[in-house]
């Protein structure tokens, strides 16, 4: 008699989930594995007793059944019965101008999210790496994490050429876990507890453990966005709040690519363009949110000597728009006053008319 069972990706391959609650484990040595991969979503599994299985359509929906047979318990939380470590609210500063375009507090935030987007050859690797090596520079108790899914370790040995100072960032290849198991080397690697983390790119760690693991882009995506959700509340050995700065990728239109939830999660996204367009010296950083500072400010960089920010020109502008600022609250004060001017006199008009006509 075959038993129908539903089924889904877990952390060693696949498992399937009969009616009564009991599940069979399928790893990738399993004979079945290969032809599990090949099945799409919400099939259903059915297993005889000796071993054969065949695949159907969820005829009888099972699959909502599953969903629908545990409701969650509603838990409500009150702000006053939070408690976080006091380490949550102490920045980490990089010793730059850079520490005010960030946050409010003057540096990165612990537990927060920054994605960085921007065209290829902008300098986005670049500049932030030399905020990540600034930062352990600033705070020597302070671990900091490079993972590269983009860049394999003869390409970083020609930016180490150029940035020698960069030579004790701890640097995360998954380049050398492609016929391991990368999503293991991740979450084992992260679970060490680091402060700050600087990952390239976002969809190449999705694309790698996607393909290596078997999984579905979907399923890839929620691994990774819950695994960065858990560092930042401090589910790790130092239990630290993990802050991470990920670098995305545009698409053809300009667009970010990821799913709702990412934007969401997300403390502050930030774009690094050129001015003038493409390839122009002139390069710079720009906030479009930010839970923690300012939006619509740029900082200017360039890399004629190194990774400098232009903190004159960014002082210059922050003068700028505090008058501009100004000059438009003095001409609403003033619209304001003419108006209510304007009123009276409407006022005293109408009953100078009305006197007149009673007259």
């Amino acid at each position: 008699m075959k038993i129908p069972h539903t089924f889904k990706s877990s952390a060693k391959g696949f498992e399937l989930r009969a009616q009564d609650g009991s599940t069979i484990s399928i790893t990738k040595d399993h004979k079945k594995f290969n032809w599990l991969s090949a099945q799409e979503p919400n099939r259903v599994i059915n297993v005889f007793p000796n071993g054969k299985m065949t695949s159907s359509a969820d005829y009888k929906g099972l699959y909502a059944k599953t969903g629908s047979t545990k409701l969650p318990k509603v838990k409500l939380t009150k702000l006053d019965d939070l408690k976080f470590n006091e380490d949550l609210f102490i920045p980490m500063p990089t010793g730059t101008v850079a520490d005010k375009f960030f946050s409010n507090e003057g540096g990165f935030m612990p537990g927060s999210n920054i994605m960085a987007a921007g065209a290829p050859g902008v300098g986005k690797t670049t500049v932030l790496l030399e905020l990540l090596h600034k930062v352990h520079a600033q705070n020597p108790n302070k671990k900091v994490l490079f993972i590269s899914a983009e860049m394999n370790q003869l390409d970083m040995a020609r930016y180490l050429k150029r940035f020698p100072h960069w030579g004790q960032l701890p640097i995360l290849f998954l380049s050398d876990y492609t016929d391991a198991n990368p999503q293991a080397v991740i979450e084992s690697t992260l679970n060490q507890g680091w402060d700050l983390v600087l990952t390239d790119s976002y969809t190449e760690v999705n694309d790698t453990v996607k393909e290596e693991c078997n999984l579905t882009r979907s399923k890839t995506e929620k691994w990774f966005l819950d695994l960065m959700i858990a560092q930042n509340q401090g589910k790790n050995k130092r239990k630290v709040y993990t802050t991470f700065v990920t670098i995305l990728q545009l698409s053809k239109g300009g667009t970010f690519v990821g799913s709702n939830k990412l934007k969401h999660m997300t403390t502050a996204m930030m774009e690094l363009n050129w001015k003038g367009g493409e390839n122009s010296t002139q390069r710079y950083m720009e906030f479009s949110k930010n839970r923690l500072g300012q939006v619509g400010q740029k900082m200017y960089f360039n890399f004629d000597n190194g990774v400098t920010f232009d903190q004159a020109r960014y002082q210059r502008d922050l003068l700028n728009e505090a008058m501009l600022a100004e000059e438009r609250e003095k001409l609403e004060k003033e619209d304001g006053a003419f108006d209510a001017l304007f009123g009276t006199l409407e006022v005293a008009e109408v009953a100078e008319d009305t006197a007149e006509v009673d007259a």
